[in-house]
């Protein structure tokens, strides 16, 4: 299933033969140690983060504006998802690891897994 918006990673993930939780990870792009201008490399630094079930959520815009009440400041999410097994969602413990996995991705520049949507919602591409 091709996957070109946000509510597109939603049906994707509604289809899928387990449960599926989505990993949420905001981040902030800060300018590399050492660099200057508008023009300058970004890396994404991990800010907050939250996992939700596929039914928890409907759209980007809803998706945002609970991010904005937590107060911090964002410029792209990245999301993943975990499989859940036997019909289940997977457990709290295996939810906390793997975004705990994410996050160290993130931290260590592995974006390859992730999909990343900006304020607005456009899916971004890295390069």
């Amino acid at each position: 299933m091709h996957i070109d918006s946000f509510e597109s990673l939603l049906v994707a993930a509604a289809v899928q033969s387990q449960p599926q939780q989505l990993l949420l990870t905001f981040t902030a792009a800060e300018a590399q140690p050492g660099s200057h201008g508008s023009g300058a490399p970004r890396t994404l630094v991990p800010v907050m983060c939250v996992s939700r079930q596929v039914g928890e959520l409907d759209t980007f815009n809803n998706l945002a504006e609970e991010a904005g009440k937590m107060g911090a400041h964002w410029d792209v999410v990245l999301v993943t998802t975990l499989s859940g097994s036997a019909g289940r969602l997977p457990d709290a413990k295996r939810t906390d690891e793997a975004q705990q996995a994410a996050i160290a991705a993130i931290r260590a520049g592995q974006l390859e897994r992730f999909l990343a949507f900006d304020r607005d919602g456009g899916i971004l591409q890295f390069h």
